[in-house]
């Protein structure tokens, strides 16, 4: 995907399984900010909440993201320093 194309544009996936670690970092690397939320990735992608949680907690714990919880607020994503430069 080149969210590039069309910022607006949802990737056709079935499940959050289904999205590419690469379509993942697209979007937080063309995010208006240099963070995002878990709603805003679960929405881009059209999957549930829960499930994009999942999904991105798991590219957390292979490195690929790092993450924040901020009280009451909800969990912030942004791409490792160590992968920023990898490509997927």
């Amino acid at each position: 995907m080149d969210a590039n194309d069309d910022p607006d544009s949802v990737p056709d996936c079935v499940s959050e399984a289904e999205i590419p670690t690469s379509d993942i970092v697209e979007v937080i690397r063309c995010a208006p900010q240099p963070v995002v939320n878990t709603g805003y990735l679960a929405e881009r992608f059209g999957v549930p909440l829960w499930a994009m949680y999942e999904r991105l907690e798991a590219l957390t714990e292979t490195g690929v993201l790092e993450h924040m919880e901020v009280r009451e607020r909800g969990h912030l994503w942004w791409q490792s320093l160590e992968t920023e430069r990898d490509a997927y």
